[in-house]
């Protein structure tokens, strides 16, 4: 009884998979890494802060009210690159920075009245409720002057502007591979389009050429058979010759249907002889060579393999196509062609290798080779390795690739299938 397809465990996930991973760990990464540089300019600034409470607290208050010792209180402070303020107990500016006000906007003069009122002007009610809003991002630093007790003022600080920008990188760059990736898929989207557009052109141009053969043949031998009986020639032994090749005519029709109507279907894999499969369309081909007007030989090595599920009528299609092709390329006098299979063990696969010793191909013609509409012919379609790599890939889940090749020197094309698991607890040798 025949058994579904079934995926082989050995086979890679698919390139989508690895490319959202990627994704996923560079957009972790941007993360993680902004957050840390974040943080150490965060680090930064408290130390920063940290530093000029210490200095202040030893100048003290008292003294920061001359004139010459603000002038060296805004020195400091003048090469920070976060909000700072500083305060004195009763919540009076002294200093300031990066706050949007300019320091020399407010003379000392008005610090002073300020100082000695308790009366604020508009700016100085503007840095008082800012230093309340860095407060609530990070704790005030007290200034403390060391062996004296209580608090002479506070140090309040804001997070760097750099490190403000920094939290949204990530996300800004994130949507740029988001995008970048947007405009691939479409432009991947777009080729594939394409590609499909020019495979069902060629595949119709490739159903007329299949079925064109054997219509021809039954149009010439029922035009013999009117002959024949017009001619009195028509007896039983005539009558059977002539149906017997309609009959391998209306056969090879059924096949080319068959092939043709997998083309847009889910094909059911079985398991079966491979071997047998790739012999019979060797024979096949071999008894057409007398047509071609020269002598090819055509050589057969099989090693013992496994079952394989594959699908008979594709995979004998994907034979056809590929002997056709090395005999196209075989064009030398002693023209040959090898036909092997081989058990790859290792890699728990069944590989049909096809070698012509004919022109070859250049290196940018092997990677063109299985896309649909390229041919090195002067006539056809360069249909037929693309179709092979469409069933190989998508149908059997297996590999196809031109192994070997070279001007002058031959061409090698590898498809290999993958082997179903052993039974459990069977030998894997």
């Amino acid at each position: 009884m025949a058994r579904p397809s079934e995926a082989p465990r050995n086979f890679r996930p698919s390139y989508k998979v690895y490319l959202f991973l990627a994704m996923v760990v560079l957009s972790l990464a941007l993360v993680v890494h902004s957050h840390y540089v974040i943080r150490r300019l965060n680090e930064e600034a408290r130390s920063l802060s940290t530093v000029l409470a210490r200095f202040v607290a030893v100048a003290t208050f008292e003294a920061a009210e001359e004139p010459s010792l603000r002038s060296i209180f805004r020195e400091v402070i003048r090469n920070i690159n976060f909000p700072v303020i500083l305060t004195d107990t009763k919540g009076l500016p002294r200093a300031w920075k990066g706050i949007g006000i300019d320091p020399a906007a407010i003379p000392d003069s008005v610090l002073a009245a300020a100082g000695s009122t308790g009366v604020l002007s508009p700016e100085l009610v503007r840095i008082r409720e800012t230093a309340q809003r860095l407060d609530r991002v990070n704790r005030p630093i007290e200034v403390v002057r060391p062996g004296s007790p209580g608090v002479l003022g506070y140090v309040h600080y804001g997070e760097p502007a750099l490190a403000g920008q920094l939290r949204w990188i990530p996300y800004i760059e994130l949507a740029g591979i988001l995008l970048l990736l947007l405009f691939g898929f479409a432009g991947y989207r777009g080729l594939m389009t394409g590609e499909q557009r020019s495979l069902w052109a060629a595949l119709a141009k490739e159903t007329a050429h299949q079925l064109g053969t054997p219509l021809s043949s039954l149009m010439g031998w029922t035009s013999l058979l009117r002959e024949s009986n017009r001619e009195g020639k028509l007896d039983a032994r005539r009558v059977d010759e002539i149906a017997d090749e309609i009959d391998r005519d209306v056969e090879r029709l059924q096949r080319v249907v068959n092939r043709f109507a997998q083309v847009g279907a889910t094909p059911v894999l079985t398991d079966g002889d491979l071997t047998r499969t790739v012999s019979d369309t060797v024979s096949y081909i071999r008894r057409r060579l007398p047509t071609l007007g020269r002598e090819v030989v055509i050589e057969e090595q099989y090693d013992p393999i496994p079952p394989v599920r594959f699908h008979r009528e594709l995979f004998a299609w994907v034979v056809e196509n590929l002997l056709k092709n090395a005999l196209d390329a075989a064009d030398k006098p002693d023209a040959r062609i090898t036909v092997s299979l081989q058990w790859k063990r290792e890699e728990r696969a069944v590989e049909l290798r096809v070698r012509d010793n004919g022109r070859g191909m250049t290196a940018g013609d092997r990677g063109r080779a299985f896309t649909a509409g390229f041919t090195t012919k002067r006539r056809g379609w360069g249909l037929g390795l693309a179709l092979a790599a469409r069933v190989v890939r998508e149908y059997h889940r297996g590999r196809i690739s031109i192994v070997e090749s070279a001007p002058g020197r031959g061409t090698t094309v590898a498809v290999a299938l993958p082997a179903p698991p052993p039974p459990s607890g069977a030998s894997r040798s």
